[in-house]
């Protein structure tokens, strides 16, 4: 009814109104990440691919930076109003799969109040962009199926393309659904009925992952090297896969959780949607079998929220999912919310909600941690201050030293790395003989120095338990291995 659909874009749009608003005013607490850090010290250094990303991000948080200078509140910001974005295609998804006011409201609230989504969309990091370049390529492929111009695949390949040069995961989307058309009958029957369109889709989308494609063969394919890595990581640090099946029940939350179970089986039972189920499950096998990050799955949530509200909402105005899901969803966001957001002075987080969720803890501490190695960098001697460098164990060390040294007096140029996209910053035949390490022990860089010694450890404010705290600062004298020796043996992808 025509009522009931402007009643739903009305829900739609209050959420996504709560949802900016609620980033608006959280956006500048705590202090960047360390992946927020990276991205931007990443758009200074402009290039058609990165060890650990495509380049969309970094550009685009160089292009947020130049806008609105280095602060923290600009660039949360931007990450909000995408979570809002994701919150509208959600409203878009229940309606094309059918859903009236109610399904589409809950939709909207599901995905605005999720954890995996308030926290995502809290950070400027990959994931929340390639959450919402999923639910538009499914969005598209919905209205396919629906029975759209086939001209429609054109933009589904703008929108996956696009995805691939944000972050490769998408391309797990694209396995999903050819798995679905080729496995299912009227997937088949569809693709014979769409002539050239989707291959001409599929080509687009290659056609803009090119550039990327083009960055990582010419520098021997580091983003192989650093996910495999990466992968290995998770199956021995992050309780491998059977962490991985029982996080799914965590990120959305247990009563979303129930929503989206009940979603999937929806579709599995309706063969015009069943395609979505297939999807899910491919996805769900591949990133099981791979070891990939339990948060890759989460795209897909947003469509299954959809379809489980629309599910619910089928059973009738009466159902008890009808009167209580809204309220048991926003409850259960609401208990979840400081373990996920910024809305408890950070000792009370750290103290009561750190050890469920620690990546607001890897926000705290940058400055303090700038500090202590401008100290004992100034604290060098003079002759071999002018020469020596600051390397550092992680890109967000070295980013961190990047954008907020120069005022603590570390001179530009002076932080170097062999971690991720850093090592291939580093400046061929660089000639220094002292070196200032963080996040190095000593036994490590002892092997190259003549004399080595550990001039501070770094505490985390507020007693977090982050990277950062425990962090030593060790000065390596008479570096006994060339610059590029040493960058060679501290070399890593991770």
């Amino acid at each position: 009814m025509p009522g009931s659909d402007a009643d739903g874009r009305l829900l739609v749009g209050v959420a996504a109104g709560v949802v900016v608003v609620f980033h608006l005013v959280l956006s500048g607490r705590y202090g960047f990440h360390r992946d927020e850090l990276y991205y931007l010290v990443s758009g200074r250094h402009p290039a058609f691919g990165y060890v650990d990303q495509p380049p969309v991000v970094p550009l685009l948080a160089r292009l947020v930076e130049e806008v609105g200078g280095f602060h923290l509140w600009t660039l949360r910001a931007a990450a909000g109003l995408v979570h809002a974005a994701l919150v509208l295609v959600a409203g878009r998804l229940a309606r094309e799969l059918g859903g009236a006011r109610w399904a589409v409201g809950t939709t909207a609230l599901a995905v605005a109040i999720a954890p995996v989504f308030v926290a995502t969309g809290g950070m400027f990091q990959t994931v929340v962009f390639d959450q919402l370049w999923w639910a538009l390529a499914v969005l598209l492929v919905l209205r396919l199926r629906a029975g759209a111009d086939p001209r429609l695949w054109l933009a589904v390949g703008a929108i996956v393309g696009s995805g691939l040069e944000t972050k490769w995961t998408i391309a797990l989307l694209g396995i999903g659904l050819a798995v679905a058309y080729a496995a299912l009958p009227d997937g088949r029957a569809a693709l014979r009925h769409a002539g050239p369109w989707p291959w001409l889709g599929a080509g687009l989308a290659l056609l803009l992952w090119a550039p990327n494609l083009a960055w990582q063969a010419a520098n021997d394919w580091p983003t192989l090297e650093f996910t495999e890595n990466n992968n290995a990581n998770v199956q021995a640090e992050d309780g491998g896969r059977l962490a991985f099946v029982l996080e799914q029940l965590l990120l959305p939350g247990p009563v979303a959780f129930l929503l989206a179970a009940a979603g999937l089986v929806w579709c599995w039972r309706r063969p015009e949607r069943r395609f979505l189920a297939v999807v899910t499950a491919t996805v769900f096998v591949v990133l099981l079998v791979t070891g990939g990050k339990s948060y890759y799955l989460a795209p897909l949530y947003v469509p299954l929220f959809a379809a489980g509200a629309v599910a619910a909402e089928g059973l009738g105005a009466r159902s008890r999912w009808r009167t209580s899901l809204p309220i048991a969803l926003a409850v259960a966001g609401l208990v979840a919310l400081p373990a996920v957001a910024p809305v408890l002075p950070p000792a009370g987080y750290v103290d009561a909600y750190a050890e469920m969720n620690d990546e607001q803890a890897e926000q705290l501490g940058w400055p303090e941690l700038a500090d202590q190695v401008a100290a004992a960098y100034l604290a060098l001697p003079d002759d071999e201050r002018a020469t020596a460098r600051i390397v550092t164990a992680s890109y967000g060390e070295a980013a961190a030293l990047d954008l907020y040294g120069p005022a603590r007096g570390i001179p530009e140029g002076t932080v170097l790395s062999a971690h991720n996209s850093y090592d291939t910053w580093w400046p061929a035949g660089e000639r220094f003989s002292t070196v200032i390490g963080v996040r190095y022990r000593a036994a490590t860089l002892a092997p190259h120095c003549d004399d080595v010694e550990v001039v501070a450890e770094i505490d985390a404010p507020h007693g977090a338990e982050n990277q950062i705290d425990g962090t030593p600062v060790t000065v390596c004298h008479d570096l006994q291995i060339t610059p590029d020796a040493l960058r060679e043996a501290l070399h890593h992808y991770e």
